[in-house]
């Protein structure tokens, strides 16, 4: 177990009992235990996550993610907090994983944990491929489909007396001469940061397909809140919007809802296709596929913790090797 992995667990633990007097807890015994019911099962279904593999782990991760729900439903959310239907549907199951629609249908654990949480929730379908992308831990190791906008990390210049950040994208380097006509195009996508104008000089290649420009704005910009961190300090994310009216995306916990409920649709009810996505010899989605489900091991946990505190709980990067 990673020293991460250990605190989140133990700090869950804690909340067991530390929230109970600060939240909707307090004012019924029902909702006291359903969260205690749900946060236990929480805990179970993770340690079964980690002991199965990629074939299984997808059924177990959602359904301890569901409890997580119904957990911050209990603690934060006005009446009614219960629910009994997941709330999403599968459109388009057997396309490419990219291609796969994922929904709304009527109301359920996903519409209630989004606003327990005051997450913007989905209101029609969405193509995995642009949920997958819009999650930085996700989109900066490989998107599904390069159609989709990415979450771009922000550099914030917090000693500028003006609004300036630096904007790194991951996509094919546009070259000096072009990148202002990719900026037209890509930027729009990503709520909030109207107003910018590219800081002249700026461009900078730093790698194949990944590049950046330095911004600034002649309004006060509150970086915490267009580019909230996710994680971890310092790691400031633009997150693209995934409607066609601009709005801000759901929440990382309830857009790793929506993925992990892809997950395990497709591992249960097609689990000859969701074999054949898994075939490291023969899938190129396969190793994606493999990590996005050991990553969510941390994630989940990380993320539910800050569903329960209605705040970011955010840890020190591990230095990379």
């Amino acid at each position: 177990m990673t020293a991460d992995r250990m605190l989140l667990r133990h700090g869950l633990r804690r909340r067991r009992t530390s929230l109970k007097s600060k939240t909707l807890l307090s004012s019924s015994s029902s909702r006291r235990g359903a969260f205690s019911a749900a946060m236990q099962q929480f805990e179970e279904l993770m340690t079964a996550s980690a002991a199965v593999g990629p074939a299984s782990r997808p059924i177990t991760l959602y359904y301890a993610m569901a409890q997580a729900g119904l957990a911050v439903a209990a603690a934060h959310k006005p009446d009614p907090w219960s629910f009994s239907r997941h709330g999403l549907k599968l459109h388009n199951p057997r396309s490419s994983l990219a291609d796969i629609g994922v929904g709304p249908e009527g109301v359920g654990a996903f519409q209630f944990a989004a606003q327990a949480t005051n997450s913007p929730e989905l209101h029609r379908p969405v193509r995995f491929g642009a949920l997958w992308s819009s999650l930085p831990d996700l989109g900066e190791v490989s998107p599904l489909s390069f159609a989709a906008p990415e979450a771009l990390t922000v550099l914030p210049e917090r000693s500028s007396p003006t609004a300036e950040a630096t904007v790194i994208l991951i996509r094919p380097n546009p070259g000096s001469e072009k990148f202002m006509s990719t900026l037209a195009e890509a930027l729009p996508k990503y709520p909030g940061i109207s107003g910018f104008r590219v800081i002249p000089g700026s461009y900078r290649e730093i790698r194949k397909s990944r590049w950046s420009v330095d911004l600034q704005w002649d309004r006060p910009l509150n970086f915490d809140e267009v580019a909230p961190p996710y994680r971890y300090h310092g790691e400031h994310y633009l997150r693209p919007s995934l409607d066609d009216q601009g709005g801000k995306p759901p929440s990382p916990f309830i857009t790793w809802w929506a993925i992990l409920y892809t997950f395990s649709m497709l591992s249960r009810y097609f689990p000859r296709e969701w074999a054949t996505a898994l075939d490291i010899d023969k899938s190129p989605d396969a190793y994606l596929l493999e990590y996005a489900l050991d990553l969510a091991l941390d994630v989940v946990p990380h993320l539910t913790m800050e569903a329960l505190d209605g705040e970011p709980a955010l840890f020190t990067k591990p230095l990379a090797f």
